[in-house]
């Protein structure tokens, strides 16, 4: 890990402990070495610092293209491994980016929504990482993030926010239907699955995670 991307980790870290107690549950489920990808839902902005703060290894995320023309901020998320990418357009050039990314044995933090949920329900699955897994069939590890939607008035009140990892499961590359464009999608779906028994299975056993 990079002394720069462990300084900024750490950080974001201390201010989760700090600010809101953020508390982890199933992180010894990471794959410790190799290629996996971290399939999460998205609430917030603070989604993507808060899971690469609580991953043991260095990771990569994909963000939005339009958060590359913010002078500064640019500078800063490319520093921390980001690939931009485009909303609502998928490109196979870029897909090409991401599996290249993976065959360096790296995480890839994945969001299959595609974009934040402004009610905090799982929406539905973009193509996009079923495709990427048609390509490199690699472990992937669900993540459930619980609390980011209402960062303010969660402020100080202690494990409110909390993220819950799943067991890694590899999807082979020829699972589900016959044609492409379906394979992707099926693919897709049975990632956010995941995701959503993830949520329902934490809520219902109201672990409270460990505190970082």
């Amino acid at each position: 890990m990079r002394p720069w991307y462990r300084f900024c980790r750490d950080v974001v870290r201390w201010l989760a402990r700090g600010l809101w107690g953020l508390r982890v549950d199933g992180l010894e489920k990471l794959p410790r070495d190799g290629a996996a990808v971290v399939a999460s839902n998205h609430r917030s902005l603070l989604d993507p610092p808060l899971l690469g703060s609580v991953l043991p290894r260095e990771s990569g995320f994909v963000a939005k293209r339009e958060l590359f023309s913010v002078p500064g901020l640019s500078t800063l998320i490319r520093s921390l491994n980001a690939i931009p990418i485009e909303r609502g357009r998928l490109s196979m050039e870029k897909m090409d980016e991401l599996a290249e990314f993976l065959d360096g044995g790296k995480l890839l933090l994945y969001f299959p929504e595609g974009t934040r949920s402004r009610s905090g329900e799982l929406g539905r699955a973009k193509a996009g990482i079923g495709v990427l897994l048609t390509k490199r069939a690699v472990p992937v590890v669900p993540a459930f993030v619980q609390g980011t939607e209402s960062p303010v008035r969660n402020l100080f009140r202690r494990g409110r926010l909390r993220i819950v990892f799943g067991d890694p499961q590899t999807i082979p590359g020829d699972a589900g239907p016959e044609e492409p464009r379906e394979r992707a999608r099926w693919i897709a779906e049975a990632v956010l699955a995941r995701i959503r028994e993830l949520g329902e299975e934490s809520a219902e056993n109201g672990r409270a995670g460990r505190k970082l």
